[in-house]
């Protein structure tokens, strides 16, 4: 099975593209999984640097590559 991605340009055609798909046997039409965004608890990261030796001078070494 192979799938592909489609960009409507004019939205008011949309329901025609779809209803069009439907028609074909051989495609199985999709809509996309919409559900509320899961809310995240900063306090469940707790511990996630644990034993890590991680402070602001490291990460800015890290990410701009310098040699200090």
């Amino acid at each position: 099975m192979e799938k592909i991605t489609l960009t409507i340009k004019d939205t008011k055609k949309k329901n025609f593209l779809l209803e069009l798909l439907k028609q074909l046997d051989f495609v199985e039409v999709q809509k996309p999984a919409v559900g509320k965004p899961v809310k995240h608890d900063f306090f469940d990261s707790e511990g996630l640097w644990k034993g890590r030796d991680v402070n602001a001078e490291t990460l800015r070494k890290k990410a701009w590559k310098t040699n200090r």
